[in-house]
């Protein structure tokens, strides 16, 4: 079973208003490592999959592997890399939409580094509504006549023939709900990635001595269909408490692993036209059981590293919402979902979704790849229609 931190059977959590007004680009870590293809499914081909993936990729200026000159982090993954072989599985650079600044600073991509990235012709036709938030999209028969946004101004309208959403999984399914698009399946069928997180106090070989100049390691553990979480092996900002000093900084290091709990109708985004919706949610039985099997996991890699620092022994955080997708799910085999395969919702000509919030499946790695691949997919039909 999974520890006790891992909540109670059924939870029910009001979301802090901040949060529900945050977008996608604007909060996030930046690991973009591509799903794999087991947790792919029917919105593309294998071959548009990795079409797409690439596209996304060189849009966000990926890098594979930022930290690969990282000593510590060489060591790491040598010592790693044996126990995970006879599992059939692998320990990697983890992909970053940033680069390193300098050895220990890390510039992380933005908007605004994808904007001057583009073309002059293509932010020519871009135009920024700053302090301004979609509060409505107006409607009749099957297409979306405009959008009303408010500002410190008032009230903007707006008109265009075709209207892309792309306010995160929890602002798109708002957005949805306040201009009275409230299909069966909005809010339902949701997945998250629940989180354990752990410090270990790297052996003194496996890492410089205080003062000499290093990377910080960046590295990750690929799911498989036999262990199915995503697990970051890295230093990072860790969120436990220690009770233990470190006297050399390079030794600490972080597991970080991020395991999705199945898609569930019955786990719920609840919009009732406030600003907090809740998430109604339970664990399944699987899920608690691999719960328990990405704890031992864990425990397991760390013992080949070193010890675990007092006080940061692996926890799970209590009633983790992390990566939030499927809020508005498209069509997959056998599930009809808010919008389909290409991110055009049902009963309408010209709306259309790019956003995690589609994702009808639970996927491991971090989303943010994932969500634009199909962003991109969508906006090939878009153009080509």
């Amino acid at each position: 079973m999974a520890s006790k931190h891992a909540g109670p059977a059924t939870t029910t959590r009001r979301l802090p208003r901040r949060q529900s007004r945050r977008g996608e680009g604007i909060l996030w870590t930046n690991n973009c490592p591509r799903a794999p293809t087991f947790q792919r499914w029917d919105a593309m081909d294998a071959t548009a999959w990795e079409t797409a993936y690439a596209a996304a990729e060189d849009i966000l200026a990926v890098q594979p592997d930022p930290a690969a000159a990282s000593r510590a982090g060489h060591a790491i993954a040598g010592r790693l890399r044996g126990p995970l072989a006879a599992d059939g599985r692998a320990i990697l650079g983890l992909p970053l939409s940033g680069r390193l600044a300098s050895p220990d600073t890390i510039h992380y991509n933005a908007p605004r580094d994808i904007l001057d990235a583009a073309s002059e012709a293509a932010r020519q036709r871009i135009t920024m509504q700053s302090g301004a938030r979609a509060t409505r999209m107006r409607h009749w028969d099957g297409r979306v006549t405009g959008v009303d946004m408010e500002s410190g101004d008032g009230t903007i309208a707006m008109e265009a023939p075709t209207v892309l959403v792309a306010g995160g999984a929890i602002g798109t399914a708002q957005l949805l709900y306040r201009s009275g698009i409230r299909l069966e399946a909005l809010g339902r069928g949701f997945s998250f990635h629940a989180l354990l997180f752990g410090q270990v106090v790297l052996a003194p070989d496996l890492c410089p001595p205080a003062g000499e100049p290093d990377v910080a390691p960046r590295l990750w553990i690929p799911p498989t269909e036999a262990a199915s979480w995503h697990i970051q092996v890295l230093r990072d900002t860790c969120p436990l408490k220690p009770t233990e000093a470190v006297d050399n900084p390079h030794r600490l290091l972080e597991f970080q692993a991020f395991l999705p709990v199945e898609p569930n109708d019955e786990n719920a985004l609840i919009i009732d036209g406030e600003e907090r919706p809740e998430f109604r949610f339970a664990f399944s039985e699987s899920d608690r059981e691999r719960m328990g099997a990405t704890e031992a996991d864990v425990r397991r890699l760390a013992a080949a590293l070193g010890p675990w620092r007092r006080g940061c022994e692996p926890s799970w955080v209590p009633h983790g919402n992390a990566h939030i997708v499927g809020t508005c799910r498209m069509d997959r085999r056998g599930w009809p979902g808010v919008a389909d395969r290409l991110g055009r919702v049902h009963g309408f000509h010209n709306l259309y979704l790019a956003t995690a919030g589609l994702f009808p499946v639970a996927v491991a790695v971090n989303p943010t790849l994932t969500a634009l691949a199909l962003a991109l997919n969508t906006c090939e039909a878009i153009a080509g229609a």
